[in-house]
């Protein structure tokens, strides 16, 4: 891994569920992250955004809305074609790190119509095909939930500009590493890496 970087996630639970007509969860409030991901029907998402202003998102088949921890939520399913969903549950220090490089956020919680939809249930499905509890069962969940991740990832619509932060950060950590026992300045790293030194602090503050 680049610079010893490591991190850390961990699968917390998972599971799927064909709903009846109109079956609701919440108003609820969680201590980890949770994605929903519908493969049939369709249903309602009462989501609070960090201002506490409460958004509503109708959601159908190959769609999926994120549960993030701390943030009041409500699911229904519709009373005529109640979703049927899988779900999967993971916290860790750098699940929030992760959640940044796809299109996810607490105002835009949702991912809709997606042209990938398939490939999202093939990496959720691999998962629950691995299950088990012994160790050897747990590394191979929590390889698969990276894997997930991974697409996530790839097909993020702000993928670019993710990438172009990410390698300002990386030229800069690699300036930092090659020149630690010299007197470096924020100067010399902006110039470095060829940004101005505002430019180069709003990188790292997002």
């Amino acid at each position: 891994f680049p610079n010893e970087s490591y991190m850390d996630l961990t699968l917390y639970q998972y599971g799927r569920e064909t709903c009846t007509p109109a079956h609701s969860y919440g108003p609820a409030i969680r201590n980890h992250y949770l994605f929903h991901f519908i493969l049939n029907g369709k249903g309602t998402l009462y989501s609070n955004s960090t201002d506490g202003q409460t958004h509503v998102f109708h959601l159908k088949r190959h769609e999926g809305f994120l549960i993030s921890p701390r943030q009041v939520n409500t699911y229904i399913a519709d009373e005529r074609d109640p979703w049927e969903y899988a779900w999967v549950g993971f916290t860790g220090s750098d699940a929030k790190l992760i959640l940044q490089a796809t299109d996810f956020s607490q105002e835009s919680p949702y991912l809709k119509d997606l042209s990938y939809g398939q490939e999202v249930y093939e990496k959720l499905l691999s998962i629950y095909e691995v299950r088990g509890n012994d160790f050897r069962n747990q590394v191979q969940m929590t390889g698969r939930l990276y894997e997930f991740f991974a697409l996530l990832m790839e097909n993020a619509k702000r993928k670019n500009e993710g990438d172009q932060t990410a390698a300002y950060i990386q030229k800069s950590v690699d300036f930092i590493t090659a020149n630690y026992s010299s007197s470096i300045k924020v100067q010399d790293i902006a110039d470095f890496v060829g940004l101005s030194r505002s430019q180069l602090f709003r990188v790292f503050m997002q």
